[in-house]
Parts: structure tokens; C-alpha cells; sequence
């Protein structure tokens, strides 16, 4: 997933917004997979805020994944299972926020 480009989701992720994201069957990742391993990247936020993210079939959590200051561009290694759908979830908490979302690896 890239938002700047629209590979996955089209523009920004909004405040208190949600991206559900197909994880499997897709880059390699067999739809056998429970978990995946993601490197996640956040840039060009426009306030300070958070992103979360978690299982599609599961209630999202409370804490967060990754941090950020408005301007900042902030990486981070994830590790999420896979829901049953073989997507996960990513929430942004403020502003707007342009997501890079890459599977470097996954479990079965």
C-alpha cells in the first residue's frame, strides 16, 4: 500500500480514519498466512497524531504503532495477525497522513 502513489488506497488517510488492507494472496503472501511482518512508514503528516494497526476481524486496540510530529516521515517494523479475510486494519488518529505500508515477511 502506498498512498501517495494510490496503490492500495487513493490519497491521504484522514483524521480517525481507517484503511482496510489486503494482506494476503498478494506479493508472495500465501493466504495461508496468520501473521505478517510489515514495515510500516507514515509521511507528510499534518499534525501530530499516531496510526494503529491490528486484525480486520478484531476490535482495535489502544496503543499505538507508530508516532509522529506534523512534517516528520516515521518508519516502523510491525508484527500483526492477519484477519480472517487476510487483511489487517490501519487507523490514523489526527490530520492527514500519506502511509507506506510494505510485507517484508509473514508466518503460517
Amino acid at each position: 500500500m502506498d498512498t501517495r502513489t494510490g496503490l492500495g488506497w487513493g490519497g491521504k488517510l484522514g483524521h480517525n480514519g481507517t484503511a482496510s488492507v489486503s494482506v494476503t494472496n498478494i506479493g508472495g503472501v500465501p493466504a495461508t498466512a496468520k501473521a505478517v511482518v510489515v514495515n510500516a512508514t507514515v509521511t507528510e503528516p499534518t499534525a501530530a497524531g499516531y496510526i494503529t494497526v491490528w486484525p480486520s476481524n478484531a476490535p482495535q486496540p489502544t496503543a499505538s504503532n507508530l508516532n509522529f510530529v506534523p512534517g516528520q516521515t516515521v518508519p516502523n517494523l510491525v508484527m500483526v495477525k492477519v484477519g480472517t479475510d487476510g487483511r489487517v486494519k490501519i487507523y490514523n488518529a489526527a490530520g492527514q497522513v500519506h502511509v507506506v505500508f510494505d510485507v517484508v515477511g509473514y508466518f503460517e
